[in-house]
């Protein structure tokens, strides 16, 4: 029998343990696949319009150029209802339903039960958990929400149970995307301090106590924001035609982000939130407080959500043929440059899935809609409320008082919201059973200028709008007990808004946004098959192993592997 030497026994073993070492890599490789990914990341950049890719897709060399390389793509992704506002916007994404589902149809709306507008994450019964100096206030919550988030199923059906984690400037923002749980939400005071609601915490997380200790956003103060690229690589004119800064800030670069004093003040905290200085420090915050608190670092799936909500600020001010929006877009492109690089090195490059895309558009500044061409323009609210009144208003007595005065009628209208007309108690059963008070009422607010359509509750509730698209995008974000009475349907480009500009239509230019997925399990190119944000949390669900109660987005089959 030939003698067994060292190089023998290496090829015996190696005979051996190959076979098993493959074994045992595809066991761990389907164990991870079942288990789902170990982070699962959702970025929202606020009023991140869809051509916004095409237009500036050329200069991104960072994080967005990543997506762009190894991230599916969703090309044609739609909000398809109206009332494309924030709350309504990070709703849909985190739950994977419409308005009429969700229930957050605005930002605010008219509560008629208490006869008092409120904001989507007002909260009754929290308190201020202020990172910086002692602020009080009522705390802010999910608890309007009128179904669960995926995070709030992560945490429900998973064991061991999912970290949350939500960051960002608007209170309305963070809520949203968490829901009713979380291991750390943070928004930002226009008061100078990050803060969080006791719906969420009794006392500051230290993770993030001590990320807002070694980082005083007041390190900014007195820095400029000045043009990233050459002046020559900006498309459009400077100053934006229409731009309308707000805080102090000058209508063209460069912008000092410093506040009137020599101290930070109110000012400079607005200033500094609409600039790309906010979006720095979100994601450096995020992501350390993600490090501190072993995100992503263990067997069970977390979720991180980051709400970038520079974009929107300075796009109302300046609009979207601005070098700021342009730049703002170079910027984050970086910032998501070093976020991304971040995950790798803390989670590992194919252990999290980042879900990338917006709450809504914008629309062109209407100034230079015109100067362009097109057919634009603000309505007035007030104008829209006296024709409502006028046309509604009981007779006016033949005679006057024995006092000599003729009696003001008591007002029609208790509020009006975005295009969402409240009627006072008792006016719409009385009108629904005027058909021609109601035909002339739609006839005398169509002849206004810049009006598209009329439609009442009862329409939007009853959803029966066969061939009117416009009637079925305002049912989708139609929710009976919250909405108006009657809802006023604009022209394309025509808005409320008084100066600058706003979203909130279901015109593509409000409608259309990008959507990335990137990964693990999921598939790189290019995907031209209709999509909405409402599609993320149902694909995402899918791939962590759980289920939504009311989605009504589908899994993106197409992009996973």
């Amino acid at each position: 029998m030939s003698p067994i030497t060292l190089s023998t026994t290496r090829h015996w073993l190696s005979r051996i343990l190959v076979p098993i070492a493959a074994g045992v890599a595809l066991t761990f490789s389907a164990a991870a696949a079942a288990r789902g990914p170990r982070l699962i990341v959702v970025l929202v950049v606020d009023q991140f319009r869809g051509d916004y890719v095409q237009k500036f897709g050329s200069q991104w060399t960072g994080g967005f150029r990543r997506l762009l390389t190894e991230a599916a793509y969703f090309s044609r992704t739609d909000y398809p209802y109206f009332n494309t506002v924030t709350c309504s916007g990070h709703s849909t994404i985190s739950t994977g339903s419409y308005p009429s589902v969700h229930g957050m149809i605005l930002n605010t709306w008219w509560d008629r039960a208490i006869k008092k507008e409120v904001a989507c994450a007002d909260a009754e019964g929290w308190q201020i958990v202020s990172y910086g100096a002692a602020l009080k206030g009522a705390g802010e919550s999910a608890e309007r929400l009128r179904t669960s988030t995926l995070a709030d199923e992560l945490r429900a059906q998973l064991d061991p149970k999912t970290r949350i984690l939500g960051f960002s400037l608007k209170a309305r923002t963070a809520v949203t995307l968490i829901g009713q749980r979380a291991d750390a939400a943070v928004w930002f005071d226009d008061r100078g301090a990050w803060i969080t609601s006791t719906a969420y915490t009794d006392k500051p997380v230290p993770a993030v106590a001590a990320y807002v200790k070694q980082h005083p956003v007041e390190a900014d103060f007195g820095k400029t924001w000045d043009r990233a690229l050459p002046v020559d690589r900006y498309l459009f004119e400077t100053p934006a035609i229409g731009a309308m800064p707000r805080s102090s800030m000058t209508a063209a670069f460069p912008h000092a982000v410093h506040g009137p004093g020599e101290e930070p003040d109110a000012t400079f905290y607005a200033q500094w939130q609409s600039s790309p200085f906010s979006d720095v420090y979100l994601a450096g915050m995020a992501l350390e407080t993600a490090r501190s608190l072993g995100a992503g670092q263990s067997d069970r799936t977390d979720y991180l959500a980051i709400g970038f909500s520079a974009l929107d600020k300075i796009g109302h001010d300046f609009g979207p043929n601005s070098h700021e929006v342009q730049d703002t877009l170079i910027s984050l492109d970086r910032t998501l440059d070093r976020f991304f690089t971040g995950l790798d090195q803390v989670v590992g490059k194919g252990n999290y899935i980042v879900a990338v895309t917006a709450d809504h558009g914008v629309a062109p500044i209407p100034e230079r809609s015109r100067l362009m061409g097109l057919n634009a323009g603000r309505v007035s609210p007030a104008l829209l409320e006296s024709i409502i009144e006028e046309t509604l208003a009981p007779p006016a007595p033949a005679r006057a008082t024995p006092s000599g005065a003729r009696p003001k009628h008591t007002p029609i209208v208790e509020r009006m919201v975005n295009t969402d007309v409240y009627l006072t108690p008792g006016t719409w059963p009385t009108l629904r059973q005027q058909p021609a008070v109601l035909a002339k009422l739609r006839a005398r607010l169509l002849d206004a200028p810049g009006v598209q359509a009329v439609y009442t509750r009862d329409e939007l509730s009853a959803n029966q709008f066969n061939d009117d698209a416009i009637g079925r995008s305002l049912a989708r974000g139609h929710y009976s007990e919250r909405s108006g009475d009657i809802t006023i349907v604009l022209k394309p480009y025509w808005m409320l808004q008084s100066g600058g500009t706003t979203h909130g239509s279901a015109y593509g230019y409000d409608t259309r946004v990008p959507l990335f997925l990137m990964g693990a399990g999921i598939a790189p190119g290019e995907y031209r098959q209709a999509a909405s944000p409402a599609d993320i949390a149902p694909t995402l669900a899918f791939l962590a192993g759980v289920t939504l109660p009311r989605a009504q987005g589908r899994v993106l089959v197409e992009a996973l592997r």
